[in-house]
């Protein structure tokens, strides 16, 4: 046993002296001159845009005031000039951690430990890299004075702002040159370093002036600064981040910039790591569809309206691919973009995020029709639809005074009922509507009430999650988790991150192929569909429109959407104000679903499927049975959550089966209409969003 221990000590001392021995120091220069990380289509071939701005200059050590150095030594490394290279607890308890929890992913952080980190560029975390981060840094105190080493660490490491080094930071921050920083100024550059996205106070004052009075402490602690410095020591005057001429992420490439850094900040490629990485990031997004959106956006009048009479207008777009989750297109408005210093951090307007999620209006009802067949009812069953209903006292229009005498459950959708569509979300259960809606790809996190309005979309939603929900209904069921990034390579096309698709069986096919029959009665004109006149050409279509005026009934439309498919493509379009409570315009006209959002649809799915085979939408299936009525629908006197529509009493509405629920017709609306609480165009829609006749 005794021989064995001591062959097996033999053998790893050997092990680690080959490793020792073969291991390189990286030089400096290797890590400065990174390429931009650059953005591909989906062909990995074509460039869609290049991430951050690299901009270094190195200084010497001398160059660099006392105070900031003591500063980044406060923030990092307090002990660097009397500690080895390496922290053996600090590696110790990393390792324990990682051990435990089933990877690397922790590290014993001297300042000499992560200039070795950062001069590598990897994101494994194997023991085979801690080894080598071990290794380099014993080399490196072996090798390299400590001044060296700093000196090395200060001309490499990112702060922000993308400035790599301490002489382009100083610019960023300061717009001086480092040799003229005071103390103050250094504890600024030095509290970015280990979050520079999140510390830079141009982002999160407050926090980076937590992390600044953390520096200065320490370099009280450590007797760089006396405590009499430190009273009267304070945050000094930052200038404002000036734009990244580096990158190319612009007008409508900024919403794909934000998102892709949003999507891969979740596996580990944070900004330091993009900016300079030197990767090259294969998304999702097809050419074809991208530069069709962009050109359907633009000439249907859709960018960036911020004088004259539609003054404010936005508008955004998503097309993502069934059953397969890829996000093919995305557009979204300025806001936020041009004002930003950093557009490629700008305001993601097309709601990848939580970002201008906004009323979806009636474009929400397939997902009462998805409920109600589910739960039996059929497209052929009969409702009575009169222009205006009183539920518990809350008045339901429809818009235009639209009135529908006996309608089928199919008609009532073509023509966008909402006199119908919410009786049936209470006959079904507002519960199953919503259930519908999350089981289409809806996030939970939208928490939609469970009310009878829920048919007519009064909640929040992104433009990429009405997409996404639709695709699931074009996919006849099979519900894809939405994703951006295909892949990341190498510059030397080594894959690094590879996507995985996410699916599942959302709904039986049956029940799609019904939801999406009704759905291309909207562009039939025979049934005064909302969307005539705006189907593809040459190839079927299945859509709905949706505006929403609840939350200005007085003064017009705050939202107008069109989502729409085909079997290789789902497409959501928005129109709105950036001021949400403001309305949106088209020539000065209050803007309907029908109008700018279905023509911008049209263009942009017409010339993204051009020359692309024409697939069928399967035949209807028929199911359910006739349960509808020309009489008000049934219900119970057990009580369901209450709604609080705008300018209406607050009523108690009810689920399914019993008494009758109280639906009494109310005179027609002669002026804009005023549906609570939301509304919804039910007539043929016009050009420009100019409203459909009554």
């Amino acid at each position: 046993m005794l021989w064995g221990l001591l062959i097996a000590f033999v053998a790893t001392a050997v092990l680690v002296g080959i490793g020792y021995a073969t291991t390189p120091i990286p030089n400096p220069s290797t890590f400065a001159t990174a390429q931009q990380t650059t953005l591909y289509y989906s062909d990995g071939k074509s460039v869609l845009a290049r991430l951050g701005n690299t901009t270094r200059v190195d200084v010497p050590l001398t160059q660099v005031p006392m105070g900031v150095q003591h500063a980044v030594l406060a923030a990092e490394d307090r002990h660097f000039y009397s500690e080895p290279g390496i922290s053996p607890t600090g590696i110790l308890r990393a390792l324990v951690t990682d051990i435990r929890g089933g990877e690397i992913s922790q590290g014993g952080s001297t300042i000499t430990q992560q200039y070795v980190k950062n001069a590598y560029l990897t994101s494994q975390r194997t023991f085979t890299r801690k080894f080598k981060e071990i290794f380099i840094s014993v080399k490196l105190a072996n090798s390299r004075s400590k001044s060296q080493i700093l000196e090395d660490y200060l001309n490499t490491i990112y702060f922000g702002r993308g400035a790599y080094g301490i002489q382009a930071a100083a610019g960023a921050y300061f717009g001086e040159d480092v040799s003229k920083l005071n103390a103050a100024q250094g504890a600024v550059l030095a509290a970015t370093i280990s979050q520079p996205s999140y510390y830079d106070p141009a982002v999160n004052e407050a926090a980076a002036k937590s992390r600044w009075h953390y520096v200065i402490d320490g370099m009280v602690s450590q007797h760089w600064l006396s405590q009499s410095q430190a009273s009267s020591t304070s945050y000094p005057k930052v200038q404002p981040a000036a734009q990244s001429h580096g990158s190319t992420c612009t007008k409508w490439k900024a919403a794909i910039c934000a998102a892709v850094r949003q999507e891969l900040a979740k596996d580990g490629f944070d900004a330091p790591r993009l900016d300079a990485g030197g990767y090259r990031v294969v998304t999702t997004i097809d050419k074809t569809d991208q530069l069709a959106a962009v050109a359907a956006m633009r000439s249907q009048g859709g960018a960036y309206v911020h004088s004259g009479v539609d003054k404010g207008r936005e508008a955004a777009l998503v097309s993502v691919e069934p059953g397969n989750g890829a996000i093919r297109a995305m557009y979204g408005g300025n806001k936020g973009c041009t004002a930003n210093p950093h557009p490629d951090q700008c305001t993601d307007l097309s709601g990848v995020g939580s970002n201008y999620a906004r009323p979806p209006g009636s474009s929400f009802k397939p997902y009462t029709l998805i409920a109600a067949l589910k739960d039996g009812v059929s497209l052929d069953s009969t409702y009575n639809g009169p222009s205006s209903i009183q539920v518990n006292g809350s008045t339901i229009n429809n818009s235009e005074g639209e009135s529908c005498g006996t309608c089928s459950l199919l008609q009532a959708l073509a023509e966008s009922i909402n006199t119908i569509f919410v009786p049936v979300a209470q006959q079904v259960g507002p519960d199953k509507v919503v259930q519908a809606a999350y089981d289409a790809g809806i996030p939970r996190s939208r928490k939609l009430p469970a009310v009878p309005s829920i048919a007519l979309g009064p909640t929040d939603v992104s433009v990429l999650d009405q997409a996404d929900a639709y695709a699931t209904i074009a996919a006849q069921g099979e519900r894809a988790q939405p994703y951006l990034v295909a892949r990341i390579e190498t510059q030397q096309h080594d894959v690094v991150f590879r996507a995985k698709k996410k699916t599942s069986k959302a709904f039986d096919a049956d029940v799609m192929a019904d939801t999406t029959y009704a759905m291309t009665k909207v562009f039939d004109c025979s049934l005064h569909g909302t969307g005539c006149g705006r189907g593809l050409s040459g190839r079927p279509a299945a859509g709905k429109t949706g505006t929403n005026g609840a939350q200005a009934p007085a003064t017009g439309n705050v939202d107008a959407w069109f989502v729409g498919f085909t079997p290789q493509l789902s497409t959501a379009v928005w129109y709105g104000n950036a001021h949400r409570k403001k309305p949106v315009t088209a020539n000065g006209a209050a803007l309907y679903g029908a109008g700018l959002p279905a023509l911008t649809w049209q263009q942009m799915m017409n010339t993204a499927l051009a020359g692309k085979p024409v697939e069928a939408f399967p035949p209807p299936a028929h199911v359910g049975s006739n349960q509808g009525s020309a009489s008000p629908l049934p219900s119970s006197s057990s009580p369901s959550p209450s709604e609080s529509p705008t300018g209406s009493p607050t009523p108690t509405l009810s689920p399914p089966s019993g008494p009758p629920l109280p639906v009494t017709p109310t005179p027609s609306p002669s002026s804009t209409p005023s549906v609570t609480p939301s509304t919804s165009p039910s007539g043929a829609p016009q050009a420009g969003g100019t409203p459909p006749p009554g």
